[in-house]
């Protein structure tokens, strides 16, 4: 397993900037050069089939995604999502990666982040297609978990900054600010800020962001986009499963009590827990579930334990 990285300064992390940028007014700063240096290294132009959607800037055409059936999958969906977004003019974007078959447990985020950096690094390293890849360096940058990969690439305007499990404390430092600033139109990407030691929701618009509201706001509107988000979690007694992947709707899902996936609806905006209640009482009425089968269902998922050799989402990113 490899190492956890080791802390840097963040004044190290600015610097990390320094080759790529120019001042304002420079063509290489500007969101049409990056753009088009996107349009020349791969294809755009996509819509989602079965499930229209319409691009920020165009319409795009591709089959919808699937829910992944393993973590390389995943990383390489969350990776094509993300660039089709950038097509769209979306430099900033926030991602959720499924890390539950990397570390189940729930309460040591050292354990966490050790288990999964492979997942982050993948997921980064399949940004641009893996084009014009140098190198992607990984450092730790508050005494927690949040760590920054950063993407080099021989062409400059292809380079991005990974933030895993970023604190709200770190997004809203001054020199992170000043991070986001100096990357211009480079992809900066929040990664599973739902896991970090401070955690937040972009959606919740800074609310979490209790000592710095204003600033938080600021940093959700900025990392509104969700471009890729893929998580496993209990409500209302069910095993649910939110999917979205840019720019195809979010799709919600549930284990049924035959351990068969089921589609529950979709929405073009995140679904609430309202929401999601009313869709799984409108599933439960339609095929007649009973509450003590679900909860006993549920009860006993609790009790097993992923078995790597057997886990349909098996953990295998590169």
């Amino acid at each position: 397993a490899p190492s956890v990285c080791c802390p840097l300064d963040l004044e190290d992390v600015v610097r990390m900037t320094s080759r790529v940028f120019v001042g304002p007014g420079s063509p290489a700063c500007s969101p049409t050069h990056g753009r088009q240096t996107l349009q020349q290294h791969g294809p755009h132009g996509f819509h989602c089939i079965g499930g229209q959607s319409q691009g920020h800037n165009h319409v795009h055409h591709i089959p919808r995604p699937e829910l992944p059936n393993s973590t390389e999958a995943m990383c390489r969906q969350a990776a094509a999502a993300v660039m089709r977004a950038y097509t769209d003019g979306y430099t900033r974007q926030a991602v959720r990666l499924r890390l539950d078959a990397a570390y189940s447990g729930q309460e040591d985020l050292r354990a966490l982040l050790k288990a999964s950096l492979p997942l982050a690094k993948s997921f980064a390293t399949k940004l641009w297609n893996g084009e014009s890849l140098k190198a992607v360096k990984t450092s730790l940058v508050d005494d927690d978990v949040t760590t920054l990969l950063y993407r080099e690439a021989d062409n400059a305007l292809m380079d991005a900054a990974v933030l895993y499990l970023p604190s709200r404390e770190v997004v809203t430092s001054p020199k992170f600010t000043h991070f986001f600033q100096s990357m211009g139109d480079r992809l900066v990407i929040m990664t599973n800020t739902e896991n970090a030691a401070a955690n937040w929701r972009v959606e919740n618009m800074g609310a979490d962001f209790y000592d710095n509201p204003d600033v938080g706001l600021e940093i959700c509107k900025m990392f509104a986009q969700q471009s890729y988000y893929y998580q496993l979690v209990p409500i209302n007694n069910w095993q649910v499963t939110f999917f979205r992947a840019y720019p195809c709707p979010w799709e919600l899902w549930i284990e049924d009590l035959n351990y068969n996936l089921v589609k529950l609806g979709e929405s073009e905006q995140k679904p609430s827990y309202d929401q999601i209640v009313a869709w799984t009482e409108a599933y439960e009425d339609g095929v007649g579930v009973r509450a003590f089968q679900k909860v006993g269902k549920l009860l006993q998922d609790n009790q097993q334990r992923l078995d790597p050799d057997d886990a349909s989402f098996a953990l295998s990113a590169s």
